[in-house]
């Protein structure tokens, strides 16, 4: 919500209510968008039926002769970031595979726009590969370890034949700094780095070419839990600020708050729910959502687990925590 006057000045500090004190211009304006918990997404005012970017329909996927994904049909709208979650084997792989062209036995529709796509990438345009990118799971295993970091993230631009010489090395150097990294790791290589880094690299080798729809597979889920929540704000801003239209892939329920608009919940390669974040993770409809919501760890209960202590009321101190 934030707006030009915004980063004008600081704003004085005044009282909104008896017992809250604020610093912004719009603090009445933000209380009048509810919320249904702290951290959901604010939803903003968005047309009645936007474009969409990448558009799935009947689309079903096999392994061999065994199906494993069952007639999705799903659009992903120009600038929005949908959440794709479920446990492992319910088709989420499986159908950002076959978006990207890296699965090749399903049949069905997939569009980029109102463009068809093949079902091999080797069999599409460069042009419908440029603006479709995939970021894998695992940053250790997707980087070439014998390549640099700029040769790495160069590559994309080398392919498409969008820059060279002078104009790529800038434009990795800009790549590097808009992941938080500096132009100096362009020398450096994989090795060199640490998970969360890698994976850095991988987004700016994503990102490089101006892509229009970004797969994001797992990416969180081989990096430690402290990276993690960088890892997805970053992708966060940069979906936004890029308006980019984002396929997000996850098991992990707590990530999708921050970063999805909308979210679509998988079950044997079946889509059970589909709506906004707030919706279905704040008042799921099935037994399935309901379900991968109550599995999801917490702090409160990890604690009670362990027999640290009973799960703590939000004010209530951890016995002990003083001594710390």
């Amino acid at each position: 919500m934030r707006i030009e006057r915004c980063d004008e000045e600081l704003p004085p500090l005044r009282p909104l209510t008896s017992d809250h004190l604020v610093r912004c211009i719009r603090a009445e304006e933000v209380l009048a968008t509810q919320q249904a918990r702290v951290g959901d997404p604010i939803e903003q005012a968005t047309a009645a039926e936007p474009a969409a970017a990448l558009r799935l329909d009947n689309v079903v996927a096999l392994y061999g002769r065994r199906e494993v994904v069952h007639s999705i049909s799903l659009n992903l709208a120009a600038h929005e970031c949908l959440a794709l979650v479920g446990e492992s084997g319910s088709g989420k792989t499986t159908i950002a595979r076959a978006i990207a062209g890296l699965h090749h036995n399903w049949t069905g529709k997939i569009s980029l726009g109102e463009q068809p796509l093949h079902t091999s990438a080797r069999r599409r345009s460069a042009e419908t590969r440029r603006k479709i990118q995939y970021i894998f799971q695992n940053p250790y295993g997707s980087l070439n370890p014998r390549k640099s970091v700029g040769e790495i993230i160069e590559q994309p631009l080398r392919l498409f034949g969008t820059a060279s010489g002078r104009e790529a090395g800038k434009r990795v150097a800009e790549m590097l700094e808009r992941v938080a990294l500096t132009a100096g790791y362009a020398a450096r290589y994989p090795d060199q780095l640490s998970g969360g880094e890698r994976q850095r690299v991988a987004i700016a080798r994503a990102l490089v070419c101006d892509p229009a729809v970004l797969v994001c597979d797992e990416v969180t889920s081989a990096l430690d839990v402290s990276v993690q929540a960088a890892i997805v704000e970053l992708l966060g801003n940069l979906q936004r600020d890029l308006g980019l239209s984002m396929l997000f892939i996850t098991h992990n329920l707590p990530l999708v708050r921050s970063i999805a608009q909308r979210v679509a919940v998988l079950h044997d390669g079946v889509i059970a729910e589909l709506g906004n974040v707030t919706q279905v993770l704040g008042a799921p409809e099935q037994p399935y959502t309901r379900q991968l919501i109550s599995d999801t760890p917490s702090l409160e209960v990890a604690i009670a687990e362990v027999g640290l202590a009973e799960p703590p009321a939000a004010t209530a101190p951890i016995p002990g925590s003083e001594a710390s």
